[in-house]
């Protein structure tokens, strides 16, 4: 057997309460591994430490086997009665045996004659407080994420003196453009969005700043007056509410804008400034070319000299930005925060933001803008959820990869799926593009290669995301032509009917069908062509969906009762035509 494949650890997302009830621990093995037995028990069902060994535990199989790349990963539920356990593994491989211990591997024989007390893992007690909750409403959402300025003008009369005319949905857009957009008119379409089946919005940042995206804030208590103000941002709040749509905003602590009055401050007076140390400051005075980054004068966002980094180690800046948080859900009525460049605020923050935030609102939904394993960031004291580009990069390279096998993106979605615990799984902030990446039906060239890859995502458990546009398959190449006009006239003009029906029929079918939101999911292979993608979700009372997506360039022969169909594309006569879905 493989022993450097196995891994194991009593915490994190492999051995944590799910609930105040059941602990779930995992695995991860080589493929070379047979069967896997958990054997647990309480630590003093044998007597007290110290006391004589005679604890036995009792012996389970583990039979949820989920493959990856290069391992299996062996996950199993179990319900301890007194809310703590003591465990170990039994490994099977071919002929061999192995008992897994905290230090290491053991024969049969070995394990029997250890002196003195097994290295066994243990679980010590299943605090509630301690047990990672997520908001439950957070599962069934649909957002749909706008970026204000080239969603909607409902207000002339804010409009900036460089605003250009409102674009088409062919038309390219530029990084200093500046098209109107504003709060009056994500009011103006709070219909339209409830019509589609939305029920969260995200905005992209609304607080007064330099640039068209606002993420140079310059202002966290006043939202730009080319959106409108406070109180429009309090109206938009509550008319959001009253059909049912949450509001999360967009907060950038990691750094600000070159004009916050604050660093402005630190600027003009360097070390003798009261909000020195509110930034990451190395050399002063600094550079007027804007080389101060890449000099190491100052640390910023990347290395943009217009985007000082805050010191968010520092509990003046804490207090500050903590504060406008806990304006923005009393005044605003925010439901969920987003977090720009999450990964490189301090844990320090995050902890008592987030207790600020669950102070005002239990069901306060959190999620950190993190493009890679976020674990330190998940252990429920800090976030709920991430946005999850792994999830979106594991979709798109099986379509943008034709030699991808559908087996390879079984291992792929369920790496994607073991990176977390249960809970936070269910709450994923799930993508396929936004205002950061290229827009998927561009990346794909393919109408229909976009619609399946949406009818996979909305067959995943999540919280799942729409971008602005996505609904009609709006183009966009990379930042900032991704961040079109919407092009209301064509919308009203009928111009994307057949696309609208396509999606606001699966908006629905996630809404109804609960399979679509559960957390297991199968996959069927076909020796017909590995590139048919077939999965099937299952409910509680036993429901199947079915999900299958051609992905070859040969039609395939798939005969079902039509009464059944729920949802396709390219799909006629018991035929599934290439880029079609069932």
């Amino acid at each position: 057997m493989d022993f450097s494949a196995c891994q194991h650890l009593s915490y994190d997302m492999f051995c944590y309460p799910y609930d105040r009830d059941t602990l779930v621990i995992s695995l991860k093995t080589g493929k070379d591994v047979d069967k896997v037995c958990l054997v647990y028990g309480d630590p003093f069902s044998g007597g007290i430490l110290g006391g004589n060994w005679s604890w036995k535990g009792e012996k389970e199989e583990i039979h949820d086997k989920k493959e990856l790349q290069n391992n299996y990963l062996w996950t199993i539920e179990i319900k301890p009665q007194f809310k703590r356990c003591k465990y170990y593994f039994e490994i099977f491989s071919g002929n061999e045996k192995w008992i897994y211990l905290e230090d290491g591997f053991y024969s049969p024989q070995e394990f029997d004659n250890i002196k003195g007390r097994p290295a066994t893992f243990i679980f010590p007690w299943m605090n509630e407080n301690d047990i990672n909750k997520t908001p439950e409403w957070a599962e069934s959402t649909i957002w749909y994420q706008i970026f204000p300025d080239r969603f909607c003008n409902g207000d002339k009369s804010n409009d900036p003196d460089t605003v250009l005319p409102w674009k088409t949905s062919k038309d390219e857009v530029f990084t200093r453009d500046e098209y109107g957009g504003d709060l009056q008119g994500i009011i103006d379409k709070l219909d339209y969005l409830s019509d589609l089946g939305i029920t969260g919005i995200y905005l992209n940042p609304v607080n007064a700043a330099t640039s068209n995206h606002r993420y140079d804030t310059n202002d966290y208590y006043t939202i730009d007056k080319r959106l409108g103000t406070n109180e429009k941002m309090a109206e938009l709040g509550r008319e959001a509410h009253k059909r049912g749509i949450k509001i999360m905003l967009d907060g950038v602590f990691n750094h600000c804008g070159w004009f916050f009055p604050q660093w402005q401050d630190v600027v003009k007076n360097g070390p003798d400034s009261k909000y020195y140390n509110w930034f990451m400051v190395n050399q002063w005075p600094f550079d007027t070319d804007f080389t101060n980054a890449r000099k190491g004068k100052f640390y910023t966002f990347a290395f943009a000299d217009f985007m000082p980094k805050l010191d968010t180690n520092n509990p003046e800046v804490q207090e500050y930005l903590i504060s406008a948080c806990e304006m923005w859900v009393k005044e605003y009525g925010m439901d969920a925060l987003r977090l720009d460049v999450a990964n490189e605020i301090s844990h320090e923050f995050c902890k008592k933001l987030r207790q600020r935030m669950l102070a005002l609102n239990p069901d306060f939904y959190i999620v950190g803008e993190i493009w890679h394993n976020a674990m330190p960031w998940m252990r429920g004291d800090e976030f709920d959820s991430v946005m999850n580009y792994p999830l979106q990069d594991a979709i798109s390279t099986f379509w943008l990869n034709e030699n991808e096998t559908s087996e390879q993106m079984e291992w792929q979605l369920n790496l994607c799926h073991s990176m977390y615990m249960k809970q936070t799984e269910k709450v994923m902030f799930n993508l396929l593009d936004s205002h950061d990446t290229i827009r998927l039906v561009t990346a794909c060239k393919s109408k229909s290669k976009a619609l399946q890859q949406f009818a996979l995502l909305f067959s995943i458990t999540g919280s799942t995301c729409i971008y602005y546009g996505t609904e009609i398959l709006l183009e966009g190449a990379h930042d900032p032509d991704c961040r079109r006009c919407m092009p209301w006239a064509e919308i009203e003009n009928g111009d994307f009917n057949e696309t609208l029906s396509f999606f606001k029929k699966l908006i629905s079918l996630r809404k109804t069908e609960a399979a679509l939101r559960d957390f297991d999911i199968k996959f069927i292979h076909h020796s017909q062509s590995p590139r048919i993608l077939h999965i099937q979700k299952k409910d509680s009372s036993g429901r199947t969906v079915n999900l299958i997506c051609n992905c070859t360039k040969e039609d395939m022969n798939f005969s079902t009762d039509k009464n059944k169909v729920l949802l396709e594309n390219l799909y006629s006569d018991d035929v599934i035509h290439p880029d079609g879905l069932v």
